[in-house]
């Protein structure tokens, strides 16, 4: 089993790229939708096989977990910020709004030390868009990938935190494979032509 979240690039492009590789080394995956948090705690005991994409920070924290050498994906952290405000960093300091996030203490521990803004955790990047959208919460944390960078660009009063490269992460149950799935990995995205179309 294979964990992903939803993410308009994770669900269109990282989980059919993924499926089209394992099926050219004779595996047929299942994949669940877990949150960050939860989806490394599992793969870390070997609760599930894979997790679709992350960045790689937070690896060494965990004993079982490995990784396929080639990136499948890089990804833009972006603060997005309603549109009459400012747009930095220096905004997590201001204690009078709101920030919605995911994973903040897996993958923003360290941007959010010594924070005072008021921070709104969820689990689903629809959602947190969503209601940024409609005016909830005054900044967001969001990731964007080559995927979805068309999304991003609606958002104009918006600041590049950071750009990461995303790999394809196994249980170390799985070491045997790492090989043969890099392989496919790199054959699938060259040979294109596993997009889900909607």
């Amino acid at each position: 089993m294979i964990s992903y979240v939803e993410h308009e690039g994770i669900i269109k492009y990282y989980v059919p790229l993924l499926a089209s590789a394992y099926k050219k080394i004779g595996i047929e995956p299942e994949f669940e939708l877990i949150n960050d948090k939860r989806a490394l705690k599992l793969l870390d005991q070997g609760a599930i096989d894979a997790d679709t994409a992350k960045s790689l920070e937070f690896v060494d924290h965990y004993q079982n977990i490995i990784v396929v050498p080639t990136p499948i994906s890089q990804i833009d952290v972006v603060l997005l910020c309603q549109s009459k405000l400012p747009c930095d960093l220096s905004v997590l300091k201001d204690a009078n709004r709101s920030l919605g996030i995911i994973a903040a203490d897996e993958f923003y521990a360290q941007l959010l030390e010594g924070s005072e803004i008021s921070i709104l955790e969820l689990t689903s990047f629809e959602t947190l868009l969503k209601i940024f959208d409609q005016n909830k919460i005054d900044y967001a944390i969001v990731v964007f990938d080559d995927y979805t960078k068309n999304t991003m660009l609606k958002y104009h009063n918006r600041f590049l935190i950071q750009q990461k490269i995303g790999y394809h992460l196994l249980s170390k149950k799985h070491q045997g494979l790492v090989e043969k799935l890099d392989k496919a990995i790199i054959q699938t995205r060259a040979e294109g032509g596993f997009l889900t179309v909607q």
